[in-house]
C-alpha cells in the first residue's frame, strides 16, 4: 500500500514537472519572438549611446552606398577620412612632440600638410604627383619660406632669423640670380 502511494505521488510530480516544462517552453518562445520582433518589423534606433566602442571602420551611406568612411591610419597613430572609392581625403595623425593635419587630391596624393610642433609649425603644399612644391615653417628662432619647381629644384628661399633675413632666387639649375641682403 505504501509503495503505490509513494508511485502516485511521482506520478503526480511528473505529470507537475511536464506541465511545468510546456510553461517554460512556450514562455521562452514567446520571450525571443516578442525580443525579435523589433528588429523583424525593421525598427532602427537612431539613437545609440555607449560608452565606449571598439571598430575598425565606420562608414557613412547614402542611398545604401558608402560615400565616405573613418579608418585608422595604416602607418602612424591617427585616422584617416576615405571616399567612396576608399582613397583618402583627409588625415589627422598624432606624433609624440605634435601633430598633422593632411588634405589629399581626388588621386589620393597628398595635397597640403600642416603640422605642429612644440615649438612652433610647418606648412607644406604638393603637386599632383604629391612632390612638395611650397613650404612654410614658423619656429621660435625664425621661419623660413622655400618655393620648388616639378624636379624639386629650390627657386625661392626666404629666410628670417632673430640675426637677420635672406630672400634668394634661383634658376633652374640652383645658380643664385638675386639675393638681398
Amino acid at each position: 500500500m505504501m509503495a503505490e502511494q509513494e508511485f502516485e505521488c511521482i506520478q503526480r510530480q511528473l505529470v507537475s514537472l511536464r506541465r511545468e516544462n510546456r510553461f517554460l517552453k512556450v514562455g521562452l518562445i514567446f520571450c525571443l519572438v516578442l525580443s525579435a520582433l523589433p528588429y523583424l518589423t525593421g525598427f532602427q534606433p537612431t539613437v545609440i549611446r555607449a560608452s565606449k566602442v571598439v571598430t575598425e571602420r565606420i562608414e557613412f551611406v547614402r542611398d545604401g552606398k558608402t560615400v565616405m568612411s573613418i579608418v585608422a591610419h595604416p602607418k602612424v597613430n591617427g585616422l584617416v577620412i576615405q571616399d567612396k572609392n576608399n582613397l583618402p581625403a583627409v588625415c589627422v595623425n598624432r606624433y609624440q612632440y605634435g601633430g598633422a593635419m593632411g588634405v589629399y587630391n581626388r588621386s589620393g596624393n597628398i595635397a597640403a600638410l600642416m603640422g605642429a610642433l612644440p615649438e612652433g609649425g610647418a606648412l607644406s603644399a604638393y603637386n599632383n604627383a604629391a612632390k612638395p612644391v611650397a613650404m612654410m615653417s614658423a619656429l621660435p628662432y625664425g621661419g623660413s619660406i622655400s618655393l620648388r619647381d616639378n624636379k624639386m629644384h629650390e627657386f625661392v628661399a626666404v629666410d628670417a632669423t632673430p640675426f637677420g633675413g635672406r630672400i634668394e632666387i634661383k634658376d633652374l639649375s640652383g645658380q643664385t640670380l638675386w639675393s638681398a641682403p
